[in-house]
């Protein structure tokens, strides 16, 4: 039987726990569920690309794709949890290995782009502007949702195309970088109703109980349907009253369910920290009393910060959590205050650095 690594379209995905305490040998199924989907659907889409299609807002796969290019499980290995994957035709023809060759090669120079933050290569090699929001979110879904779980993505020859720390920092920033400029706020509220036939969203104000609406784009149903009667943000463009009161919605960007369960600090590390087997340490997150700021709290490290948004908020701890380790943990005590040392001390028996 043919080595699976050594076939064509080949993707070595593997998976290492961020936690000391746990079986490196076992996976949470949601994880290698995300992980697939998102690489599946990325290679559908970058199929289409390369084959010119036109894609609408829900960038749908049409069905000669999904036979076409077919992401293939071979058997696991044993080991820090490894699964091994190939793209295959359910109907190969005589170009069928030139056009896997084409998409295997393209997705992995996506991959590698991400991995070494070049936006300019992902946005060069995405040149159809159409297919870079589906491309992104379908990444997003194979690298985020990995909680405090590292994912690496492997060549045929064992080497490291990608990994999820560095691949999420670039795509936020894509992501960013896709918002209008003129964007000038974001409004939390109760998803109230929907008019599907016009694509009217109606949203009820926790503060002020108004109820305001706005139109916006086929692709962020999902979410809406996912999120009925539930807290969401809206990005977009908010006119307001001569109280400084949300009146309408204009130019509605994104839409975001609001979450607010506890952080895990192992998402929060930095790629030269990892953790001790004592640390189980959670931070936790709420809402501000008007429901327009989330506000994160870890006693025991005494960090305190605030954002409008859940991705802000976890960006603004890490950066937190980052500047206590470089100018508290690695200080020498004559330079600090009693405190500091009690913060210092703290901060030694939770974490330490990967090199030590």
């Amino acid at each position: 039987m043919q080595d699976t690594s050594e076939r064509n379209g080949f993707f070595g995905l593997r998976f290492e726990t961020r936690r000391p305490d746990e079986d490196k040998h076992v996976l949470p199924a949601q994880n290698l569920i995300s992980a697939l989907e998102g690489l599946q659907r990325t290679i559908h889409l970058v199929a289409m690309m390369l084959q010119g299609r036109e894609v609408r807002s829900r960038a749908r796969v049409t069905r000669d794709i999904e036979e076409h290019f077919q992401l293939i499980c071979a058997p696991t290995q044993v080991g820090s949890f490894y699964q091994a994957t190939f793209v295959a035709d359910a109907n190969p023809g005589l170009l069928a290995a030139t056009a896997i060759e084409d998409v295997t090669e393209t997705t992995e120079g996506l991959l590698a782009a991400l991995t070494q933050g070049d936006e300019a290569a992902f946005r060069k090699k995405v040149a159809d502007s159409a297919y870079r929001a589906p491309l992104i979110a379908s990444l997003e879904r194979m690298f985020k949702d990995q909680g405090h779980y590292a994912l690496e993505i492997r060549d045929s020859r064992g080497a490291v195309i990608a990994n999820s720390i560095a691949a999420t920092a670039t795509l936020e920033s894509l992501r960013q970088s896709r918002l209008s400029p003129d964007t000038s706020s974001i409004v939390t509220g109760y998803f109230n109703k929907i008019d599907f036939k016009e694509r009217k969203l109606s949203l009820l104000l926790p503060g002020s109980q108004r109820l305001i609406s706005c139109i916006y784009e086929e692709d962020i149903e999902p979410v809406l349907l996912a999120n009925a009667r539930d807290l969401i943000q809206v990005v977009g463009t908010i006119e307001l009253d001569e109280h400084g009161v949300p009146l309408r919605i204009t130019d509605v960007q994104e839409v975001h369910p609001v979450d607010t369960s506890d952080i895990d600090i192992i998402d929060l590390l930095p790629e030269h920290l990892k953790s001790l087997s004592r640390n189980n340490l959670q931070v936790s997150v709420d809402l501000s009393e008007d429901k327009q700021t989330y506000i994160a709290s870890l006693d025991e490290l005494g960090i305190d910060h605030a954002a409008y948004t859940r991705d802000d908020l976890m960006e603004g701890l890490r950066a937190e959590l980052s500047f206590l380790w470089t100018n508290i943990a690695l200080e020498s005590d004559d330079d600090l205050s009693p405190k500091a040392i009690s913060l210092k001390v703290q901060l030694r028996s939770y974490f330490k650095e990967i090199s030590e």
